[in-house]
């Protein structure tokens, strides 16, 4: 068999195998300031400061890609949605919220937003503190009141149109959130995070694996014990199976800072009730019985051409 026909077979081989793909990494809120993580190896880099709105820094909590690639995040502090053109720099204002006076009136009117985005476009946001979910437009950032939660959930992330959430301050767990009526219906719990992780970030990459950013706090001073870092883990969405892997560790402006929302990867198209071939893994046994088929299709065709070959 010519070479050229070597290198076609291995093409097919690939196309019907799936390619290696590097873990992704993902932008995450560090108080008014925005770093860049490898999945891979949990280090973090810091990206820039997300600026000021009037006399105030911009603190995010919650972040989320739109299908079209931008980045939002919602601020607890200024109470309003901003798009994020080049994260670290230019934090452009979309607009008010209107949620001022719904927070804690003894922790400066903190709300503790979550943010999320469907394949729609679709903005949701939640509040630990009101246990509330809201819808946004993207174009203005006024929200529309959906329901009660029922729960504590500090963070959230849309695959398709479905809305996932996580809880915590003793409502520690993942929940699926039902975006007509709001309720958060509990699928995993976390006991052995109770009293000790202060809130969980989600967001999914692009093959739809699910991530957390898992905080710690209130962080301990430097120099007394404590978690120091914040935790990367992954999560089984059909079970709630939560495997961490271990510290997000990074510069030292980063130590004792709790990390407040995360953003991988822009949502994927919504799905149309059609099948999606699915790549098959190289190393798998159905991948090896269908490259073995491939290579006697094409063996046995080389053999027919030199058989009748005058």
């Amino acid at each position: 068999m010519s070479l050229r026909a070597l290198l076609a077979a291995a093409a097919v081989f690939v196309l019907l195998t799936g390619k290696v793909i590097a873990e992704p990494f993902a932008f995450v809120a560090a108080y008014d300031q925005i770093y860049r993580i490898d999945l891979a190896t949990r280090q973090a880099s810091l990206v820039g400061d997300n600026g000021r709105y009037g006399s105030q820094p911009i603190v995010f909590k919650g972040l989320a890609y739109a299908p079209n690639g931008a980045l939002y995040g919602a601020s607890d502090n200024v109470k309003a949605l901003f798009r994020l053109d080049a994260p670290g720099s230019v934090t452009n204002f979309v607009g008010s919220l209107g949620l001022n006076g719904q927070g804690d009136q003894a922790n400066f009117d903190a709300l503790d937003l979550g943010l999320a985005i469907g394949c729609d476009s679709q903005q949701w946001l939640t509040s630990t503190y009101a246990q509330k979910l809201w819808k946004v437009d993207a174009a203005s950032g006024a929200t529309s009141f959906v329901g009660n939660l029922g729960a504590k959930i500090t963070g959230i992330a849309a695959k398709g149109r479905e809305l996932y959430g996580f809880g915590s301050r003793g409502h520690d767990g993942f929940y699926k959130i039902d975006t007509t009526t709001g309720a958060a219906t509990l699928i995993k719990s976390y006991p052995s995070f109770v009293g000790n992780a202060s809130s969980m970030w989600p967001a999914f990459d692009a093959s739809g694996q699910l991530w957390v950013v898992i905080t710690y706090m209130p962080p301990p001073l430097p120099g007394m014990p404590g978690v120091r870092w914040s935790d990367l883990a992954k999560v089984d969405i059909a079970t709630g199976e939560m495997t961490v892997l271990g510290s997000i560790t990074g510069p030292e402006s980063l130590e004792f800072i709790g990390l407040l929302g995360v953003a991988i990867a822009p949502p994927a198209a919504c799905p149309t009730g059609t099948v999606t071939p699915q790549p098959i893994p190289a190393g798998s046994p159905i991948g090896y019985a269908l490259l073995a088929g491939l290579l006697a299709l094409v063996t046995g065709y080389g053999l027919r051409r030199r058989a009748v070959k005058p």
